[in-house]
């Protein structure tokens, strides 16, 4: 065989374990970043991977959000869970139950909240729960499913594998903006510094001229 004909081999075999690989697909909370104490529109991606529906999901508040609002689903129920009472209640959960992700398929579920006044990373743990009550848990550290996938190469078709939860990362995009202020101010101060000597040029003439004309006057 020649080396031609080697690396079509190896192109066509590749290809084949690519697409023999199983489609994975997260539950995942949007968007991935967002500046700190913005009120912010979230979007929960829920896709089904099994041969039948999805028909609850539900989504663990992490602390430190404010003013937690599910946006209205058309033929789901929605149930906020909360601690506390009156002004001073904090969301805990959302649950959305009574609708249907038929197999194959995904679907979105959006809520708004105020994420925290300092720089974070929020952890979004959601548990998804098939028809016939099956639970797919979405709650493990991201670094720990790795290390475990890397021990455990085929560990994809186990049920019980861990799940990782996806995550926002909060930033100071305040700094950003301090930032630029003070180079725009400070543009402006260097500007000003190099106009200053023709200021100065601008204004002697003037005293000048101005000197002048009273001499020219007393001696009408």
């Amino acid at each position: 065989m020649n080396f031609k004909k080697i690396v079509v081999s190896i192109i066509a075999v590749s290809t084949l374990l690519i697409s023999a690989s199983p489609a994975l697909a997260h539950v995942v909370v949007k968007p991935k970043e967002v500046g700190v104490a913005a009120f912010q529109t979230f979007t929960v991606g829920v896709p089904v991977e099994k041969d039948v529906p999805t028909t609850e999901v539900r989504l663990v508040i992490p602390d430190g959000l404010n003013y937690v609002t599910p946006n209205v689903k058309p033929g789901w129920s929605i149930e906020v869970t909360k601690e506390g009472e009156g002004e001073e209640a904090v969301a805990k959960e959302i649950k959305w139950t009574g609708g249907s992700i038929p197999a194959g398929q995904r679907d979105e579920f959006l809520f708004s909240a105020q994420v925290p006044a300092e720089e974070a990373t929020i952890a979004w743990k959601a548990y998804q729960t098939y028809a016939g009550g099956e639970v797919v848990s979405w709650d493990a550290d991201p670094k720990a499913v790795e290390e475990h996938e890397k021990k455990n190469p085929d560990s994809h078709d186990d049920a019980h594998a861990p799940k990782p939860y996806s995550m926002t990362n909060v930033i100071n995009d305040l700094k950003a903006s301090a930032t630029t202020e003070s180079k725009e101010s400070a543009m402006v101060a260097g500007a000003s510094s190099n106009n200053l000597p023709m200021i100065l040029s601008v204004l002697a003439i003037a005293l000048s001229s101005a000197a002048l004309f009273l001499k020219l006057r007393k001696k009408k």
